[in-house]
């Protein structure tokens, strides 16, 4: 590798890190405290600390230090209000140390459920006089918790036949074993296990109280007398590691035999009433009866169809009661959305092994409406990622065709503001129909799909049209249908659409066929033509304690099979591509602060497997399926797709200036700190430093001059770098956020600044920077 890659590199790295810890740096200064209010001539709480004596690792220390805070008395918690450069303690608590030694013996229940019995807790207290009235108290508390005591052995003695042997068969699944921590929690996790375990292989009536933990800390056979010296050496040895190690062994027990508690149930018939209320006068009822699955489903008015239910009930006839069918038929009912409330009462038969269930569901309103005002990226097949304002106007059904699924049309004008060199402020306007309709089950696979993972599919039929007016450029219409299907799984969500259609229609303007004849390579972009494509999403959440990760993996295939059919619209129509990207981001909470983390790739071949016959539809994507950089979400230092591709020097405007900048691949990496700065008029002010790397690149060497085509040895030197500042104010139901941008390096700047092209830090400052102004936080988070 050359030196001066080695240096463009160790630029770029340098400058993403140092821009996402500046920030981090200016707000960890201890800022000053005011504090207003408080007791003349006597100490108060002005700040309590804790200090953990022993050796623990950082995980360890952090999760006791956490908890011995929530043990402090209301009285020994100093509040403060954070304000922009400063924060604010009123009416501070007067110190009394007997609110400390209340602290303390709470200290110590935690620790003693922990697992240390013989910890040592102490508080000293320092008054500073600040000023002639002010006695400010800093009391520190030093814990030393000690020995954890830990299990020696675990017996399970159920003195029942049939518990015993579930117990020996789930023994891998047991929340303790020999050698954990003689702690409360993970005790009283492994009762709760063993009871559900119980409640799901058929003993309806069995609850947490049926069991007992015994447990004994002494060692018998140690008090035993030897005249054995070697015998005596053994034991002094034994007693010496006790005293280092303690131990304990647990023994969990039946507490009664209980005859009626230890009875197994199977299910027996379900009554469903879909639409309860409690007041049915003059209500006429109809009874429909499922001899298949022993549903009776009694409703006024049939407001629903009565086949639609046992799909949904997960209680099988003469099978063994099992609890997680219960919770499950519960969430799917819920989940389902079409009722408010859902009840089900489990009734054992008197004398018999078995349990009727009545379904009460009362419906939730069946329309409703919805209007408001956003702004956000607007990711429809038409007008790609628009920001701006927009108005929405929603009605939804939520049991269209009487069968549980929901409807929704929804209704949208937009408005996409210019950037700069702009003459007119409103660059875009859109105006869209759509109607959704989402069936809580796969329509057409339902058959195929293990009974166990039905409820975690969904069938969405879309339809949507949208009309877009692009000032100075052109109108489009588009109109899109799509059948999808939807599965989700714990912290998973993939969605398979085929087909996905869309026709575009362009209309251009005379600027933008002027526009085309001085710049012939947009010829492959501004077309329109017709998508048949399938669509693949992937989405993946998870994170540790503070930390949240989100993984988009979505892929979209317009296939060749079309290829085998000719027609004057096909072959000049249709669009024949491969696209795909990847988003990932990751937020680091701390107490105080945040860190927000994101990187995009993503990448589009058009004809890749040359089919195409149109030659203006082989060298690149749609417009309205390429990438763009620019704006409040992505590189903010650049206006809505005005940077690239790659390093092409281009004016913005003008007779052969291209204002809009597209690419078939798009790299992205942003860095953002968050910090708070206060409440003022209560609401939540918090500053950002953050940093943004990325281009858009043409592909192939056909769709446009070298310089914007990606190239593996120049992408560093393709890269535009970005770094700036930002407020954001929080209303608690949206969040507006301004930022304020500085182009570090910019590979493509207009024709006025090609002196300017990639060097750092060329611009004068309020030359080379762009105010943004975004609606809710960038990025996933």
């Amino acid at each position: 590798m050359s030196a001066a890659r080695l240096f463009s590199f160790s630029n770029l790295l340098k400058t993403f890190i140092a821009g996402c810890f500046l920030a981090a740096a200016a707000s960890s200064c201890k800022i000053p405290i005011i504090v207003k209010k408080y007791p003349v001539q006597k100490p108060f709480v002005y700040e309590t600390n804790i200090n953990l004596i022993g050796n623990f690792s950082n995980e360890e220390g952090q999760i006791l230090l956490s908890g011995l805070k929530t043990q402090l008395d209301d009285s020994m918690r100093p509040r403060k209000l954070d304000k922009l450069l400063w924060s604010v303690m009123k009416h501070p608590p007067v110190y009394d140390s007997a609110n400390a030694d209340k602290s303390i013996i709470f200290m110590k229940a935690l620790l003693v459920s922990l697992g240390y019995f013989d910890d040592s807790i102490g508080h000293r207290d320092t008054i500073i006089l600040k000023g002639t009235n002010q006695y400010r108290a800093i009391i520190t508390f030093d814990v030393a918790p000690r020995r954890l005591w830990r299990l020696d052995t675990v017996v399970y003695n159920l003195r029942d036949s049939g518990l015993q042997k579930l117990v020996e068969s789930s023994s891998r699944d047991a929340r303790i074993k020999k050698g954990d921590p003689f702690a409360k929690g993970p005790i009283s996790s492994e009762i709760d296990r063993l009871t559900e375990l119980f409640r799901n292989n058929g003993y309806l009536r069995f609850n947490r109280d049926e069991l007992i933990g015994v447990w004994d800390t002494l060692d018998v056979s140690l008090l035993q007398p030897t005249l054995d010296p070697f015998e005596q050496l053994r034991v002094l040895q034994r007693l010496k590691e006790r005293k280092q190690s303690p131990t304990a062994k647990l023994e969990i027990r039946l507490r009664t035999i209980d005859s009626v508690k230890l009875n197994r149930y199977y299910n027996g018939e379900v009554t469903i009433y879909p639409n309860y209320t409690t007041d049915p006068a003059g209500l006429v009822a109809d009874t429909t009866v499922d001899t298949t699955h022993h549903i009776t489903v009694i409703q006024y008015n049939r407001q629903f169809k009565p086949g639609i239910f046992s799909p949904n009930i997960y209680l099988p006839h003469d099978s063994l009661y099992r609890l997680r069918r219960y919770i499950r038929t519960v969430n799917r009912l819920n989940l389902i959305g079409t009722w408010r409330l859902v009840n089900i009462d489990q009734k054992p038969r008197g004398n018999t092994d078995t349990v009727d269930y009545t379904i009460r569901l009362t419906p939730a309103k069946k329309f409703s409406f919805t209007t408001n005002l956003e702004g956000s990226i607007n990711q429809t097949a038409t007008s790609g990622r628009l920001f701006g304002v927009g108005v929405n106007v929603g009605v939804q059904n939520r049991n269209f065709a009487r069968a549980a699924n929901f409807d929704s049309w929804n209704a949208r004008y937009g408005i996409e503001f210019g950037g700069s060199g702009s003459k007119q402020f409103i660059q875009t306007q859109t105006i869209s129909l759509g109607r959704n309709i989402v069936f809580p089950r796969a329509i057409l696979l339902n058959k195929v799909i293990p009974e166990n993972r039905k409820d975690n599919w969904r069938t969405i039929i879309s339809g949507n049209v949208t009309y877009t007016l692009r000032r100075l450029l052109y109108d489009q219409t588009t109109i899109n249908a799509s059948w999808a299907y939807e599965y989700q799984r714990r912290n998973k969500i993939w969605t398979f659409k085929f087909p996905n259609i869309e026709y575009s229609l362009l209309n251009k303007t005379d600027s933008l066929d002027h526009l085309i004849a001085l710049n012939p390579a947009l010829r492959n972009i501004f077309t329109d033509g017709l998508v048949l494509s399938a669509v693949v999403n992937y989405t993946v959440t998870g994170g540790k304690k503070n930390n949240l990760n989100v993984l988009h993996v979505n892929f979209e295939g317009a296939p060749t099979v079309l290829a085998l059919f000719h027609s004057p619209f096909l072959d000049t129509e249709v669009y024949r591509f491969i696209k795909a990207d990847v988003e990932g981001a990751r937020l680091i909470r701390r107490p105080k602060s945040a860190i927000a983390l994101r990187f995009f790739v993503g990448v589009g071949i058009a004809d890749p497997f040359h089919t195409t016959v149109n030659p203006e539809k082989k060298n690149a994507l749609p417009f309205f399926k390429q990438y763009f950089s620019g704006g409040p979400n992505s590189m903010r230092a650049w206006a809505l797709r005005r940077l690239g591709p790659g390093s092409i020097i281009k004016n913005f405007t003008g007779p052969d200036g291209a204002s809009d900048r597209y690419g078939d691949i798009q790299f992205e990496m942003n860095g953002e700190y968050r910090f708070p700065l206060g409440k003022p008029l209560g609401f939540k002010l918090s500053g950002a430093g953050f940093i943004d790397m990325g281009n858009v690149w043409l592909l192939k060497k056909e769709a446009g001059p070298p310089e914007a085509v990606f190239q593996f040895n120049r992408f560093l030197n393709d890269i535009a770098i970005g770094a700036g500042a930002g407020l954001r104010v929080d209303f608690g139901f949206f969040v507006i956020r301004l930022d304020y941008s500085y182009k570090v390096k910019d590979p493509s700047p207009n024709e006025g600044d090609a002196a300017l092209q990639n060097k750092w830090f060329a611009y004068r400052f309020f030359k080379g920077a762009q105010f943004q102004l975004g609606i809710g936080y960038p990025f996933i988070f």
